[in-house]
């Protein structure tokens, strides 16, 4: 299993899908003003940049996802399995329950720290009005760097 491959590529799906997360979030705001004020020239502005970069890259991932295990699995574990869950013998599913263990630990802990950083949106709104999706971004980043870290260390 190539969990480092693995890994880069889901993190850079996800950094891909809050980029276009903020472009949709500003785009949000301009529509609340707009509704504010009616006189303005325009309803609101979206870069679609981002959102065709991810639909991108996420339609080639599955698609070359669905390729690959299309001929071991069946549908079901093709479409919602990943692919860190693909163990070929007893030792690597031993890896990946320890590190599905770690993982899950782990959130107990940082659940609360990226809680009280949503306490300073107040101070921040100004200068990073996207804030809390790049704090709720940390919740799924935890989870994937304590995943690996675990499954590095076991191995």
């Amino acid at each position: 299993m190539k969990i480092m491959k693995n890994v880069l590529i889901t993190l850079v799906t996800l950094l891909l899908f809050i980029w276009a997360l903020i472009e949709f979030y500003g785009a949000s705001i301009d529509i609340s003003m707009f509704l504010e004020d009616p006189d303005r020239e325009y309803l609101f502005e979206i870069k679609l940049l981002p959102l065709i970069v991810f639909l991108l890259f996420g339609g080639w991932l599955g698609f070359i996802s669905i390729q690959k295990k299309r001929k071991k699995h069946s549908w079901k574990n093709v479409l919602l399995l990943p692919d860190e869950f693909e163990e070929t013998d007893e030792r690597e599913k031993q890896l990946t329950a320890q590190a599905c263990r770690s993982a899950y630990i782990s959130m107990m802990y940082s659940f609360p720290i990226i809680s009280a950083l949503l306490l300073l949106y107040p101070f921040v709104s100004e200068v990073v009005p996207y804030y809390p999706l790049l704090v709720f971004t940390l919740l799924p980043l935890t989870q994937i760097i304590t995943y690996t870290v675990s499954w590095k260390k076991n191995f």
